[in-house]
């Protein structure tokens, strides 16, 4: 309980020589353990700019009963109403406004108060003010905020509870507002999830900008901003909050039709009163990042006293707009270290520090800072999802040391795809699944968060939230385990033919993520291996123009009589020349023209140009190429004859297994090779696995009981008892099309 109902202090102000002024402290309500408690400061001088700490400053001087002073800042507020007019919310100011301080208890027991008070320049009074009781009792569900845990790969809470993600990004409202989140909040709840990721940008929740000045905050905002706090306490979710949005330093970028070019609006520009001329300015100019840093504070008082707020990120994609666009790398690396040390030195309660870089980007100068505490990957467009984003986990650890979150995962950046390019939703199961049992610190975080709830894609999470707690994953202690056979990659090797002559007839998958660095050559042994080929094939041919990752696109294998391959290049960034070869021979060349200006939509415009490659019967290497300047697209491969056989070796396809292991416990998700997405993902039903398995190696010998479970559903599909021995534990799958997931007990004596 507070001991006194108003803790006051008189304070010579700087009002006025001689005058005084009385500073007093009241508590909203008795403040609790492990929760946020928020009092109202009243007497505080009036400032022309109550943002501003160099004009005026308001820190409490905070002593727990553990003693070690904690400095934490106020803040000024307006407060607002909201209403609905139709389906828009409209927030409305009510007249109050004050300064309000925020603190959070971390201990039970007596804590005393001290206010400092700076103006104008003038040198900090500060006096005792009293204190505050907290009690002894943990309000139910109530934790510490989250750190680093000691296996460098995970998370867990400053009280010592693992801390495993399972969530989504649900970045911005759309006309609904705040109350679009009470809707979405109730979902990520229902289906097991724990972390929500949102932005602060123009159109929502952003604190500087346009009309207001730099260090002139939108209350509007911040308001909002509160509102989902409480909302994401009260649904037990941990909030991931981006500071800013790339798009603030573009001018002219070419994606997204231009409509990301916002520093003409950025509150840093010269013209609209900033100090910055250039956008790189920002993260250079001691002016620019003086202000900065009070937005830090500002936001590090309002929101830092919440235990869900799982890390502070800086950015979405900074690097979408690096040289040659605007940026230069060194400055934005030197940048995060600053602002990351000025953080750590600054956020009372310690909160996690990062940032996050365009889809299928790794920066090492940004993710090797120690200011960075875990790194963060997008993944769009990424084939085999599951094993990908779990062999990229692992390199991220093993590199740097840290942490890493799939911060945002789609089947494609340009639209949700769900029910289209995904429409039995295998690859977003393939990414939940594949990082989940991997050593990532959680599941992917997935984008197209509107299209998931208005396709209900939400059932897929609560059938993985319900395994994963069966199994006690969530109670953390799991490591990638060790499978074999470990090879699952097809080699650019082709064997013998088929001696039925059998052939295929149908698409080769080509890969259309353009900074996806896949090797462009494949061994084609008929359908499979045809539908699998975005694992390594991308639809991307760079001209002389763009040196850098420049290849030619390869193909290996066997053709019948009257063979051939159709393809259409569908996006032209400039003029282009494309070439066919075959075993180095040229076949065809097609110039192709710089589309007119006003065919631009972004980077590229639309060409549709379509052409046949006759293909002579047997063994052939394909080759196609742009010779020309700048890039070209295609987006369709068509094999007519694309004759049947082996890989070199006796290699095959065999499914695909995420594994992670808790002693001599084990959870198993394990894909069929039709299924591996893009393969096969508009098939009804792939062909039915009857011959699946995989071996767990360095495994405790004994007895196990293994449980399969549906991941579509989350229902129980097979039960089986089996036996290690000599360090191994093999698994025989129960027939499935698609994809399964086990958990693996010893059994009792």
């Amino acid at each position: 309980m507070i001991r006194l109902p108003l803790l006051s202090l008189l304070l010579l102000s700087a009002l006025g020589a001689g005058r005084a002024a009385e500073l007093a402290l009241a508590p909203s309500a008795p403040p609790q353990l492990w929760q946020r408690a928020e009092f109202v400061v009243s007497g505080v001088p009036p400032a022309q700019n109550n943002f501003d700490p160099e004009e005026i400053r308001l820190d409490a001087e905070i002593t727990p009963p553990s003693g070690s002073t904690q400095i934490v800042p106020a803040f000024w507020t307006e407060d607002y109403t909201r209403r609905r007019v139709g389906a828009v919310e409209q927030v409305t100011p009510t007249g109050a406004s004050g300064w309000r301080l925020r603190y959070l208890p971390t201990e039970p027991g007596h804590y005393t108060v001290a206010l400092r008070i700076a103006q104008g320049g003038a040198a900090a009074r500060t006096a005792p003010v009293g204190g505050f009781d907290v009690a002894d009792r943990r309000p139910s569900g109530r934790h510490g905020w989250v750190r680093i845990a000691p296996d460098r790969r995970s998370f867990e809470t400053s009280d010592g509870l693992p801390f495993r993600v399972i969530g989504e990004n649900v970045c911005w409202a759309t006309g609904g507002g705040t109350s679009d989140y009470e809707a979405w909040f109730d979902e990520l709840q229902r289906t097991g999830q724990n972390v929500a990721r949102l932005w602060m940008c123009p159109w929502w929740l952003a604190l500087e900008q346009l009309p207001e000045a730099p260090n002139h905050y939108r209350m509007d905002a911040a308001w909002r901003l509160d509102r989902l706090v409480q909302l994401a306490e009260a649904h037990g979710l941990y909030l991931l909050l981006c500071l800013d949005f790339h798009g603030m330093f573009q001018i002219d970028h070419p994606n997204w039709g231009g409509s990301g070019n916002l520093w003409t609006r950025s509150p840093y520009q010269q013209n609209q009163g900033g100090p910055c001329v250039h956008p790189n300015d920002f993260f250079t100019d001691p002016r620019a990042k003086a202000l900065y840093e009070k937005r830090l504070r500002y936001l590090v008082a309002r929101y830092g006293a919440t235990t869900h707020l799982l890390a502070w990120q800086f950015f979405n994609e900074i690097d979408n707009v690096y040289a040659p666009h605007l940026l230069q790398a060194a400055d934005v690396a030197a940048w995060h270290a600053e602002m990351g040390r000025w953080l750590k030195a600054n956020d009372p309660y310690g909160h996690l520090v990062t940032t996050s870089l365009t889809g299928n980007s790794d920066r090492p100068e940004i993710w090797s800072l120690p200011e960075m505490d875990f790194a963060v990957y997008h993944s769009y467009n990424d084939p085999a999802p599951a094993k990908r984003l779990a062999r990229l986990a692992d390199d991220y650890v093993a590199r740097y040391h840290k942490p890493v979150v799939v911060g945002e995962f789609g089947v494609d950046w340009h639209g949700w795809g769900g029910r289209t390019l995904d429409p039995h939703l295998r690859a977003q199961r393939q990414a939940l699944w594949g990082t989940a049992l991997s050593g990532a610190a959680g599941t992917a975080l997935s984008w197209w968060w509107e299209e998931i709830r208005s396709d209900d894609a939400y059932p897929i999470y609560s059938a993985l939230a319900s395994v994963l707690a069966r199994a006690g994953w969530p109670e953390g202690g799991w490591s990638p385990a060790r499978v074999a056979p470990g090879l699952d990659q097809a080699p650019f090797a082709l064997g013998e033919p088929a001696a039925d002559g059998s052939a295929y007839t149908g698409p080769i998958a080509l890969n259309d993520a353009g900074r996806l660095k896949l090797p462009n050559e494949a061994a084609l042994t008929g359908e499979l291996s045809a539908r699998r080929a975005a694992e390594k094939l991308s639809g991307y041919l760079r001209g002389t123009a763009q040196p850098e990752g420049r290849k030619p696109l390869r193909l290996d294998a066997w053709w019948t009589t009257g063979a051939a391959l159709k393809v259409r290049i569908a996006d032209a960034a400039g003029a282009g020349e494309f070439v066919a070869r075959i075993d180095g021979t040229e076949a065809v060349r097609r110039i192709v023209p710089r589309p007119p200006p006003e065919d631009f939509h972004g980077r590229t415009a639309k060409v549709n140009v379509e052409l046949t490659l006759p293909v002579p019967a047997g063994r052939h290497l394909i080759e196609f190429e742009n010779v020309g300047e700048q890039l070209l697209v295609l987006d369709q491969l068509h094999a007519t004859g694309l004759r049947d056989a082996a890989f070199a070796g006796g290699w095959r396809y065999e499914v695909e297994v995420n594994a992670v292991r808790r002693d001599d416990r084990a959870l198993v998700y394990v894909v069929s090779p039709w299924a591996v997405y893009p393969a096969s993902a508009t098939l009804y039903r792939p062909p039915l696995q009857t011959d699946g398995s995989l071996t767990l190696l360095d495994w405790p010998d004994g007895r196990y009981a293994v449980v399969w479970y549906d991941p579509e559903t989350g229902a129980e599909v097979g039960r089986a008892g089996v036996t290690a021995a000599g360090g191994s534990l093999r698994l025989a799958c129960p027939p499935f099309a698609a994809d399964l997931a086990a958990l693996v007990r010893r059994d009792a004596p």
